[in-house]
């Protein structure tokens, strides 16, 4: 038997890797959260997706009144490259996103442009890492953590979320399976509120250098990758500075 040799699948054999000129076509549409749901997407030529952790797509939306222009960060990791997925939240003023979450069904076709951004993951380096972000910011943690664990060497991350409800903590399940199965990811939840149906015996309140220094006392030894509101990013920044951390290796 002649064993052939490994080749990634979203290698460039033939050219058929996915470009924004073709549509994007709907093909699942997932709730996480209130006001939350994941949209994947494939490419109906049967192309491949390539892209970085951490990269983000631009998506042209025909709400009423005139098409709409919104960028969002890929939730999905380029380690599975049939489909390519992000998750979205709608804000109270929200027009484009709430026009997705009432109206985007799977079967629908859509344009986008990208991928495109320069807040990636390295694919080639192994280092340690500290994800920290807040409410909807954990979208590119999500990519770059699952990029990571599809891998499958030299996985050493902590994931740091904060939400607002513990029912908020959005991709919780998919963290919570690749936690549980790769115990060098390591993770922590942060809520503001308590849920009033829900039991919480994780941290409470803002993070602060105290938590930074309990959930990751090698803190200076990994690359951080934040993302949130930009207050708290601020605040993470201030943090970190005030901590004495290299921020050569912050993003």
């Amino acid at each position: 038997m002649t064993v052939q040799p490994f080749t990634p699948l979203n290698a460039d054999q033939d050219g058929h890797i996915w470009d924004d000129s073709e549509q994007l076509l709907c093909c699942a549409v997932v709730p996480e959260a209130p006001n939350v749901a994941t949209f994947s997407f494939v490419a109906p030529s049967g192309a491949m997706f390539r892209y970085e952790p951490g990269q983000f797509l631009t998506l042209e939306l025909p709400v009423p009144g005139g098409t709409l222009w919104r960028t969002y960060t890929i939730s999905s990791s380029p380690s599975r490259p049939l489909n390519i997925s992000v998750t979205v939240k709608a804000q109270p003023d929200s027009m484009g996103t709430r026009w997705m979450l009432d109206h985007l069904k799977p079967g629908m076709k859509i344009k986008a442009s990208g991928p495109a951004g320069m807040f990636t993951l390295p694919t080639k380096r192994s280092r340690k890492y500290l994800f920290i972000s807040a409410r909807s910011g954990v979208t590119p943690t999500l990519s770059m953590t699952t990029y990571l664990f599809d891998r499958g060497t030299d996985i050493d991350a902590v994931v740091v979320n904060r939400a607002r409800r513990p029912n908020e903590i959005i991709g919780r399940q998919n963290l919570e399976h690749m936690a549980s199965r790769v115990p060098s990811i390591k993770l922590h939840f942060i809520v503001e509120e308590d849920d009033p149906y829900r039991v919480w015996t994780g941290l409470r309140g803002q993070l602060n250098q105290i938590m930074i220094g309990l959930i990751a006392n090698d803190y200076l030894e990994r690359e951080v990758y934040c993302c949130g509101p930009e207050p708290f990013m601020n605040a993470v920044r201030e943090m970190l500075i005030a901590l004495g951390y290299d921020m050569d290796n912050y993003h």
